[in-house]
This record gives C-alpha cells, sequence and structure tokens, in this order.
C-alpha cells in the first residue's frame, strides 16, 4: 500500500470588486477572498455554507474591513454569494452578488 500524501492546499482566489454582476470559477479546497466592493461600516453577507466555509466570527461577517471575507471552497457544484450594505436611514442599498463555480 503506498503512502498517503498530504493533498496540495488549494489555490487563493480573489474577487475584486468588478468581478460583482458575473461569475468566477474556483476548485475545491481553494481559498476565495472577496473584497468589498464599497467602503461601508456595516455588512449583510449571504451565502450556501454547504459549499462555502467563512473564515471569520460571525463580528468579522458584519465588519470585513478593507482585506473582505475569506472563504474555504468546501464542495463541487454552483452557488453564489451576494454582499449588502448596511445603510440607514435612505434608499434600499446596493446588492453585489457574484455566481461561483466549483470544480471538483
Amino acid at each position: 500500500m503506498a503512502p498517503r500524501t498530504a493533498a496540495a492546499a488549494g489555490a487563493e482566489r480573489i474577487v475584486a470588486p468588478g468581478d460583482f454582476g458575473g461569475s468566477v470559477t474556483v476548485r475545491v479546497g481553494d481559498v476565495l477572498v472577496v473584497r468589498p466592493p464599497m467602503t461601508t461600516d456595516r455588512w449583510q453577507v449571504a451565502y450556501d455554507n454547504a459549499f462555502l466555509e467563512f473564515q471569520g466570527t460571525s463580528d468579522d461577517l458584519a465588519h470585513p474591513g478593507a482585506n473582505g471575507w475569506t472563504f474555504h471552497v468546501r464542495r463541487a457544484g454552483d452557488t453564489s454569494l451576494t454582499v449588502t450594505p448596511v445603510m440607514r436611514p435612505g434608499p434600499n442599498p446596493p446588492r453585489f452578488s457574484v455566481g461561483i463555480h466549483i470544480d471538483a
């Protein structure tokens, strides 16, 4: 029986503000870093945790800072991620979505 070797570390894929409205392709095991599309203090983030595992706390999710959000890609398939700034008072805030295709 051959010895087991560690799986290669996944690649890092950055989702830049210009990627919103489109789609990106990653692989299972990759790290997805999502940069905020605009500057604001608080965010709502919608994603399917069956596909993406957030790397941080709930406070980090709402207040990501300039570096954004980091996710570990968990399984193959198609999903999406939407970030929405929390802005009060005012009109409905913009929603920024990106489609994510995940290869095995």
